[in-house]
Order: C-alpha cells, then structure tokens, then sequence
C-alpha cells in the first residue's frame, strides 16, 4: 500500500511506497507526481526484485529503489556522448566485424545480418541489425513462432524469453552469450535511432502486448545497452522488464549511463544471461 509521506527539516520531503497489492500504473504515476513535487521516492514491491537486489539502498532494515526530484540534463550531452563513442568503437571494432560477418556466413546458410523493423523514441519505427545467430526459417514461419513465443511470455506462461534452441547455430550460441550479436547496432547509435544507454528496442507487435503504462519507456531511446539488458537479461518476466525500463527513463542521467556501460561490460565478459 502507499505509505505518507515524511518531511525533514534538512532535506527534501520523502515518500515510501510499497508496490505489491497496487496496479503498475498508479505506482508510476504516483512516483512522477512526487518526483515533480521535489520529493525523494524510497519504492519496494515483488515488480522491482531483481532491480532492488542490483541497485537498492537498505534503510530501516529494508532495500528500496530511489528516485530523487526531477532534474534534467540536455540531450546534446548524451547525443554527442554516443556519436563519438560509437564512431570511435565502429573504427576500433571494424576487424572484429569483418571476422565476425565472415564466420556467420560460414556458419549456415542465409544473410549475414537479421534485419527487422523496431519501435525507438516516441514509438517511431526504424531498421535495427543484428549478427544472425539462427537458422533461417520462411519470414512468414519465423514471424509466427516469434509472435507466439512473446504471447506465452508476455501472459506469464514462461519466466524469460523463449529461444528456440534448435535454430541457434553453435556460433550463434557463443555471440548471443557474450552479446557479440548485437555489436551491428553501433550502426544505429551513431545515426541517432538508438543510444549507448536506454531501454530495450522492442518489435511492434511486442509493443502492442505491453501493458499500458509500460508506454513511459518510449520517451527516451532505446539503448545498444541498459538496465533491463544488465540486470534482467533474458530470464525475468516480461512485466519485472518493462518496469526496469521504466525505471531507466525516470532516473536516466549522464553518470549512471556511465555506470551501466561499465556494469554491461562486466556482464557480458562474464556471459551472465544471454542466451
């Protein structure tokens, strides 16, 4: 349940929320009207597990995720952040693309690249790449077990994303476990459509099964990287995701894009969660 709020006389107002019992969007909204009133948000329920257990601060022997007031920084920061860095490792990492796109022609027979359509800022499609990792199957084929298996996970009916093992090719095995898959996105960083740090690109139809408040994850880019992607990787619910994302967007600034990028790299050298 919602818990009052506390004033101090030596800080700003604080307000406790308990999650559990209460519907996802009356909590969100519930959280930006604090955040906009200059009020520190101290939130816990089941829906923010994983991410308490990685980012919560312990007080009056609980962990709580912590939103501080609203503040902004300007995009041209994060924008000219994202061009340098992804030009910088496009040129770095051109060797390894060149290998790469070779073994997977290699590998099995198809394209080298995955190419479909997602959903970025403001619900805008756009052309999103990746190394190819599977089988081909006919796009019509593929598209329907692809669309299913979401439904399944989005109702609940499996804890992560379903992957159909069969398809994945033992390179594919070994680029999705250490995210090599994804390295083409850079590409899409430095047009603009994406950012180093930001939710999870989703595909339209995935958008149209989000819940409704899960549409506060489209007012930022998505992200080549971010907290879904460090924290829940590819075994929590659908809607412990979602919320991750959310969450991204409300507490987005410059120094935590820092600390998830390096947090990313430990992740991914270590080969937590991908699958």
């Amino acid at each position: 349940m919602f818990e009052s709020a506390v004033a101090a006389p030596s800080r700003a107002t604080e307000v406790f929320f308990d999650a559990d019992g209460n519907d996802p969007e009356a909590v969100w909204a519930r959280v930006e009207t604090a955040r906009a009133a200059g009020q520190r948000v101290w939130l816990n329920g089941a829906l923010f597990a994983n991410l308490i257990q990685r980012v919560g601060v312990e007080r009056d022997e609980q962990r709580w995720i912590v939103f501080t007031p609203r503040s902004s920084q300007p995009e041209w920061l994060y924008r000219t952040r994202d061009i340098i860095l992804s030009g910088a490792a496009l040129l770095a990492l051109s060797p390894l693309f060149a290998l790469l796109a070779l073994l997977v022609k290699l590998s099995s027979p198809g394209p080298i690249f995955y190419a479909t359509t997602v959903v970025g800022q403001g619900c805008q499609p756009f052309v999103w790449r990746k190394f190819r990792s599977m089988r081909v199957l006919a796009q019509t084929q593929d598209e329907s077990a692809r669309r299913e298996q979401f439904r399944a996970f989005a109702q609940g009916q499996h804890q992560g994303k379903v992957i159909d093992g069969s398809r994945v090719t033992p390179l594919g095995a070994f680029l999705r476990k250490y995210s090599l898959d994804e390295l083409p996105q850079l590409w899409n960083v430095f047009r603009g459509d994406m950012a180093l740090v930001g939710p999870r690109p989703c595909l339209p139809y995935e958008a149209e099964m989000f819940p409704a408040w899960a549409a506060r994850r489209f007012a930022v880019p998505p992200g080549l990287t971010g907290v879904w992607q460090v924290v829940g990787r590819a075994r929590v619910p659908l809607t412990e995701g979602l919320a991750m994302d959310v969450y991204y967007g409300l507490t987005r600034s410059f120094g935590g894009d820092l600390k998830w990028m390096w947090e990313t790299l430990r992740v991914i050298l270590r080969g937590e969660g991908g699958k």
